[in-house]
């Protein structure tokens, strides 16, 4: 197994990394820690979820930005990919002109056709993302790249893996043609390991991580490109290490009250105790494990992020 120092090193060395697991789990706040830490190391970073969702400018205070760049912080950007305008921008680059675009697929039966090509919202994302990856902007001097690092907070396992396989997809349905060399060149970005890194994210329950090491397996060729696996929402107990020792005679003359403060302990040490048996189940994967901890997720906000941030670097 890869020790978990290595995840860093991995990821901020690509170009894009690709956030995923199952829902619930914390791919968001995931994806921003690891934005909020590719800025702090000096990268111009730009975090995108994907299929519309829109949560991460409210978190940092700021009114939901949509398909346009919100600023976070220094050198940290957001935005929201959603289907129906990065197949609209698709469309109007290849067309050129709005009102034949209109004409053409803003009409009744056009868009039910589109919304019914197997794949094509997930590939017009990722094309969205590979837009953005060859993103130029000014500098003194010349032109430099616009994003040094983009995170993509990707939807949930299946989803997930849909998205990835889509550019293929689109190749064997397609077959030649302006929508086949689209999907060959986004394949290209998002299949390649130098540039483009996966990360998993679990929490430390049986579920969760069965679904991520199921995961793992499906995603068949991309498992070279996986970084490693996010422990997310680990705890510690706090207890002294003499405390299974000492319990006996501490439930022996406890009160009420006392004996479900020593419950509360219980849990606590089972909680870590499970926690562990994650770690070692989420290691066999063969990828790096590292952990994040525990924060109530209506508590999340910049600061928060940071913590975060900051907790991801140092266990790694």
């Amino acid at each position: 197994m890869s020790p978990p120092d290595q995840l860093l090193s991995r990821l901020l060395e690509r170009r894009i990394v690709i956030v995923t697991g199952k829902g619930g789990v914390g791919k968001t706040a995931v994806s921003l820690a690891l934005g909020v830490l590719a800025a702090k190391r000096g990268l111009n970073t730009l975090v995108c979820e994907t299929s519309g969702a829109d949560q991460v400018c409210g978190r940092f205070g700021l009114p939901a930005g949509g398909y346009a760049i919100s600023t976070l912080g220094p050198r940290l950007s957001t935005m929201s990919i959603a289907p129906e305008p990065a197949i609209e921008e698709y469309l109007l680059r290849m067309l050129r002109f709005r009102k034949l675009y209109e004409m053409v697929f803003k009409n009744r039966v056009m868009g039910p056709f589109l919304d019914a090509v197997p794949g094509l919202h997930d590939l017009i994302q990722l094309g969205k993302v590979f837009d953005l990856e060859r993103e130029r902007g000014p500098v003194l001097g010349g032109r430099s790249r616009q994003w040094d690092f983009i995170v993509v907070d990707a939807p949930a396992t299946g989803h997930g893996i849909s998205m990835l396989t889509a550019p293929r997809g689109m190749m064997r349905l397609t077959r030649s043609g302006p929508f086949h060399d689209n999907a060959r060149d986004v394949a290209g970005l998002i299949e390649d390991p130098v540039r483009t890194a996966i990360v998993l994210v679990s929490l430390a329950e049986a579920l969760p991580v069965h679904e991520t090491a199921e995961l793992y397996g499906r995603l068949g060729r991309f498992q070279e490109q996986v970084a490693g696996v996010v422990l997310n929402g680990v705890r510690q107990h706090g207890l002294p290490t003499s405390f299974p020792a000492l319990r006996p005679g501490l439930a022996a003359g406890a009160n009420p009250p006392g004996l479900d403060a020593l419950g509360l302990a219980d849990r606590a040490i089972e909680r870590v105790a499970m926690q562990d048996r994650a770690r070692v189940n989420l290691g066999r994967l063969g990828v790096p494990v590292v952990d994040l901890p525990d924060l109530p997720e209506s508590a999340l906000g910049p600061d928060q992020f940071g913590q975060l941030a900051s907790a991801l670097e140092a266990s790694a």
